[in-house]
């Protein structure tokens, strides 16, 4: 019999694995088996405390995970003994559930969690990523953390010292890293229409000097953004033209360096949050388009189509979109309505490519069929839709906002791997992790010895050894002047770099990130 609850001690914070129909008021739910953004739950994290609640969580999800800490002291306690003592505890509340039957209209019943009572309480070893996902994860990384045309030693084994990254890899496994690199990469090519052109682009620019240029096409991208949004809030038919133009300028940015606009997108911290998302999938896109070979016009289409995903938004009530806590299900009728608006409202405004469509209609479906608004399954949803649910998602778990706390960038891959089959598709998800990088442009980092950075731009050989731009001392303390800095090169049998990432973390947490990345603004250099 499956034990009710696993509790972990394993990182920052304690939290435990729970079948929904065990749950009880006063339990603090910390996250989900699945992407928030696909149940009604705008609060990341909450307490639960009404019969709602509770029979919402068991409609959309089969377990979640509680942190005990944060939940009413009752229930904390009863985990403590549990983790303590190893014994079992019953659960009063699964003798009343036990027999009721779990309504859930997206996933199968698995019929080793019905109809047993009383469920246990169990202390074990465990967190919400999967170990199977953690390996796979870990040999992803050690696979593609040298380029495929990089040379390889004659072992082919890359030790790393960094920090979280050295328990995944290490020298036990004994496959080529460009094998793994091949598989998933035909995979795509494989889903890709017959007859779609590729090609394979040239090494990026250097990053000082594709800024301009990228600067230019973020500017011209968000002033035509920003006024088709404006039409369709007002109702008015949205002009197409200038955004499709301003794209077009963004995708070849993103071919000659798709770190630079990346970077200044990141700088950007005054635009709302609908349109800094929307830059952000877009941007996300046309990286994993550039990956897969895509040509320009490729590009671009995906550029569009993820600016244009969430259009629709613009006419919801800010409030509603902006709730705390968890909707009422008329509510978030109304919120997945996005996606109709949305094609209406573009629609209005002339004919998009099909891809574009496809893309934005099917943003929020999922392979498992738990996503909306028509619940497709597998070879229902297209290519465009599954790379668009995949960038989607990864730039809300990123995103800080007012009542959720954003995951760090290499938790939040870990999720789509752990979703990977489920709600995604593996060898897409495998591809956006190489193309966007363990250690995203913009996203922060400590570096091993205690100061805090964030990553401009990629080593496009090795890949766990970005440029940086050092934010403080080791005290944490902000420097007037930020530092970039090359991180050294990780030699094959040699003692550990002086510096290197020790991890990465989530936005929010250091502030003191300047206004930089001007190419006109000399900046001080240490290699």
């Amino acid at each position: 019999m499956k034990p009710l609850i696993h509790a972990s001690n394993a990182g920052a914070g304690r939290r435990c694995q729970i079948g929904v129909s065990g749950l009880q008021t006063g339990m603090y739910v910390a996250d989900l088996d699945r992407p928030w953004l696909d149940t009604p739950f705008l609060l990341e994290g909450f307490l639960v405390d009404s019969k709602v609640e509770l029979e919402t969580l068991q409609r959309y999800c089969r377990y979640v995970y509680v942190d005990p800490d944060r939940s009413d002291p009752g229930v904390a306690q009863a985990i403590r003994h549990a983790e303590i003592a190893g014994n079992p505890l019953a659960v009063a509340a699964e003798r009343e559930q036990a027999n009721s039957p779990r309504v859930s209209p997206h996933l199968e019943r698995d019929p080793h969690q019905e109809h047993q009572a009383p469920r246990l309480l169990r202390a074990r070893s465990d967190v919400k990523v999967s170990s199977q996902t953690r390996e796979r994860f870990r040999r992803f990384v050690r696979a593609t953390a040298l380029a495929s045309d990089a040379p390889q030693d004659a072992g082919g084994v890359l030790r790393l010292a960094t920090g979280w990254l050295r328990r995944w890899l290490s020298a036990e496994d004994d496959e080529d890293p460009r094998a793994w690199q091949q598989r998933s990469l035909l995979a795509v090519h494989a889903l890709l229409p017959e007859g779609t052109p590729l090609v394979r682009h040239c090494e990026p620019i250097a990053f000082d000097a594709a800024l301009p240029a990228a600067r230019a096409a973020i500017d011209g991208t968000l002033s035509a953004v920003e006024a088709l949004f404006e039409a369709i809030r007002s109702g008015a038919a949205p002009e197409l033209a200038p955004v499709g133009a301003a794209v077009d300028n963004l995708a070849a940015a993103v071919i000659a360096n798709p770190d630079a606009p990346m970077w200044l997108a990141r700088m950007r911290s005054d635009l709302p949050r609908p349109i800094r998302h929307g830059l952000a999938v877009s941007l996300y896109l046309m990286a994993l388009g550039r990956s897969i070979g895509l040509q320009r016009d490729g590009l671009a289409r995906l550029g569009l189509t993820g600016l244009l995903a969430d259009a629709g938004k613009a006419r919801l009530p800010r409030a509603l979109l902006e709730k705390p806590g968890m909707l009422s299900p008329a509510e978030h009728t109304v919120v997945k309505e996005h996606v109709r608006l949305g094609l209406e409202a573009l629609a209005r405004g002339g004919d998009l490519p099909n891809e574009i469509v496809q893309g934005i209609a099917q943003h929020h479906e999922r392979l498992d069929g738990s996503g909306y608004p028509k619940g497709l399954r597998g070879d229902e949803i297209g290519l465009w839709g599954r790379m668009t649910a995949i960038a989607d998602s990864f730039a809300a778990l990123l995103s800080a906002r007012p009542y959720a706390e954003p995951s760090a960038p290499q938790d939040a891959m870990m999720s789509l791997y752990e979703w990977a089959d489920s709600s995604f598709d593996e060898a897409l998800v495998e591809q956006f992790v190489q193309a966007v990088g363990i250690f995203p442009v913009g996203s922060l980092v400590e570096l091993s010895s205690g100061e805090i950075a964030m990553v401009m731009a990629h080593n496009r050989i090795r890949r766990l050894e970005p440029r940086v731009l050092v934010l403080s001392d080791a005290q944490r303390t902000p420097l007037e002047r930020p530092v970039e800095r090359e991180l050294p090169t990780l030699e094959r049998g040699a003692p550990a770099p002086a510096l290197r990432i020790a991890r990465g973390l989530p936005a929010g947490a250091f502030t003191a990130i300047p206004e930089y990345g001007h190419a006109s603004e000399p900046s001080d250099t240490a290699t």
